[in-house]
């Protein structure tokens, strides 16, 4: 009964790592629009999370912030828009710090729930 306590917490928390598609495939939660290019945004919140901007196929360019489980906690996909940046950020779970906003401009829509 011992080890039935132990292994349920340890399931239950690789139960909510989500993996990065699966963020990505989401809604986004918040978009922002930015005046700044692309590469300085990802610039910006690569040094405030100390993380690299991972380049797509695309042209975007996404940015994870992980759990100490390595599941995705929030994700930012960046777009260009003219010479500012568009970017969608995509909230899996946890509450982390706001640095992030310092990065990527005004709202353009509202949290959802």
């Amino acid at each position: 009964m011992k080890k039935l306590g132990l292994v349920l917490p340890i399931v239950a928390a690789l139960g909510g790592c989500a993996s990065t598609q699966t963020v990505l495939n989401k809604q986004p939660t918040l978009v922002y629009h930015s005046d700044q290019s692309v590469t300085k945004v990802a610039f910006c919140l690569q040094n405030k999370n100390n993380v690299p901007a991972l380049d797509q196929e695309d042209g975007s360019k996404v940015v994870l912030i992980k759990n100490g489980y390595g599941g995705v906690a929030i994700a930012f996909t960046l777009r260009a828009q003219g010479t500012g940046t568009i970017t969608e950020v995509r909230k899996q779970f946890g509450v982390i710090g706001a640095a992030w906003k310092q990065c990527i401009g005004t709202p353009i829509t509202p949290e959802s729930a």
